[in-house]
């Protein structure tokens, strides 16, 4: 159990502090100006005024005027060089992020989000290509603390507005993701963390959902959630041992998740306090992948593997790797990783399940989505297995999709609906306009419809009794806050997303030089 009672400072700075401060000196300086040049055109008026007949006395009052204003400027010159500074200091701690989108209200989501589908179906073409970011995302890394990088372009106010009417969102899907995040606000615990049980996985799931809509500790709405989260995951970190052998044993789930909303933070803010917190979980996952590339509880380095289990590790990996974690193995990893989904999870003989849980083919729906996304975000979205699965969600899974499935036992995490759909749907948002235009139609208005009256999701219910309680659904004392990160998550796919280009490999494959065109000649290439 983490240490809840330690504390770790706050970021020396005051961000607030220094935007005040240079906002009231800006504020200054620009009247500085208009007030001078008032004071000298009235003088200049006054003068052709008074005399009308121009002679060199007056051009002489005229340019000692100007010379005046010259030398004001100059005796404000070091203040103005202070000015500068300030700005520049302020540049590197204002984020770029503007407050949430308040959306207007509507008498009907469900219409609001019906309409944004059939808008959206007829803007795209009816194939399955996969679908093309690059004229919305600019890969690019961004070192200044609270500016939101142009990595994470579309999670800004515009870049939002501009997703959404791009890849079939609404105003109805942002109003549930607003009123999903403004739930989260209310029952965040003091500590920074959320729920009652599995407040490490649960705070990073729930952080993520903020992060994926642009939120950072300046946010006006959500500054002080994000902060108090961020903190609240630093000092689980810093609980942890240094590497995975031995005790206390790590639980993989919970790191997997507290790498990934770690990765995405930095990568979002750049605070430098983030850093070693993400370096060691995603340190800790690297050192406990298997020689296969797999996983398994406790990062055991056994026969067996869990695919379950390595989802969240590969997808933190993808976010570390973006956000610069500096891991030395980590691109090994990736590659490893890679391999393990293609050649051990996958098992092209099972058409109807290829993705494997603990051994090759047979797995679940979330076992087909997760291992499908995770090639999609190392860069394997044309692959073989990318493709068969992608049409086996489309054609096999999403006509039976319904809310309350009869059939289901809920019994823990693994088995409420959302998990399995929370891959699904980005699965689908990856593999091509035709595969996303038929999820979207069915889907969000589904989420957008069970969504309960103050903002939060419930594990969709199943009827068939637990045979060891009798109970009908137990998902756990964790289940509001796990069920509603996933839905906001699920809901933020349009604009939420990293880019899928290749990688690690593909980074290499760039653009030669004429230096190296000309050692390839010489034959004096590595």
């Amino acid at each position: 159990m983490e240490n809840m009672d330690a504390q770790v400072p706050l970021p020396e700075f005051d961000p607030e502090a220094v935007l005040a401060e240079y906002q009231h000196r800006k504020n200054m300086e620009s009247m500085a100006g208009p007030i001078i040049s008032l004071i000298v055109h009235i003088f200049v008026i006054g003068a052709i005024i008074l005399f009308y007949e121009a002679d060199t006395t007056t051009v002489k009052a005229s340019v000692e005027l100007e010379m005046k204003e010259l030398e004001i400027k100059e005796l404000d010159q070091k203040e103005l060089e202070k000015l500068e500074k300030l700005e520049e200091i302020a540049e590197e701690v204002v984020p770029t992020v503007e407050r949430p989108v308040i959306v207007t209200d509507s008498s009907d989501a469900l219409s609001d989000a019906a309409a944004s589908v059939s808008d959206f179906s007829d803007q795209i073409a009816s194939t399955d290509d996969n679908m093309n970011f690059s004229d919305v995302l600019d890969i690019r890394a961004n070192d200044s603390p609270l500016k939101l990088s142009a990595l994470y372009g579309g999670r800004s106010d515009e870049g939002r507005k501009t997703s959404l009417r791009k890849f079939g969102g609404s105003d109805a899907t942002e109003r549930a993701v607003i009123r999903g995040l403004e739930w989260l606000k209310k029952t965040q615990n003091s500590d920074g963390s959320w729920a009652p049980g599995n407040r490490p996985a649960m705070a990073g799931l729930c952080l993520l959902a903020f992060l994926a809509h642009g939120e950072t500790p300046t946010s006006e709405e959500y500054g002080a959630t994000v902060q108090k989260a961020m903190q609240y995951l630093i000092r689980h970190v810093e609980t942890l041992p240094e590497v995975t052998t031995g005790k206390p044993k790590i639980e993989p789930y919970t790191n997997g998740i507290v790498a990934y909303a770690l990765s995405e933070a930095y990568g979002l803010t750049k605070l430098p306090n983030l850093k070693p917190a993400m370096d060691k979980a995603v340190f800790l996952l690297v050192d406990g992948q298997q020689k296969s590339g797999g996983y398994d509880y406790s990062y055991a380095k056994n026969e067996r593997w869990d695919l379950s289990v390595a989802g969240w590790q590969y997808q933190a990996m993808k976010a570390g790797y973006v956000s610069g974690a500096a891991v030395p193995e980590l691109e090994k990893a990736i590659e490893m990783g890679i391999s393990f989904i293609k050649n051990v999870a996958y098992n092209k003989d099972n058409v109807n399940a290829p993705m494997g849980y603990a051994s090759p083919g047979g797995g679940s729906w979330g076992m087909q989505g997760a291992g499908t996304l995770c090639l999609q975000l190392l860069g394997e979205g044309n692959s073989r297995e990318v493709k068969n699965v992608s049409k086996l969600i489309v054609d096999k899974h999403l006509p039976v999709i319904v809310w309350t499935n009869p059939n289901l036992m809920i019994s823990g995490a693994h088995s409420n609906p959302m998990y399995h759909w929370y891959y699904e749907t980005q699965v689908m948002f990856h593999a091509g306009q035709n595969s996303w235009k038929k999820w979207n139609e069915k889907f969000s208005p589904m989420l957008i419809k069970n969504q309960k009256e103050d903002g939060h999701w419930e594990c969709p219910p199943g009827l068939k009794p637990d045979p060891k309680t009798g109970k009908i659904g137990d998902p756990g004392n964790y289940d509001h806050w796990y069920t509603t990160a996933l839905c906001c998550l699920s809901l933020q796919v349009y604009y939420r997303y990293l880019p899928t280009y290749k990688m690690p490999k593909g980074i290499a494959k760039q653009e030669k030089t004429a230096l190296d065109a000309l050692d390839d000649e010489l034959g004096l290439s590595l």
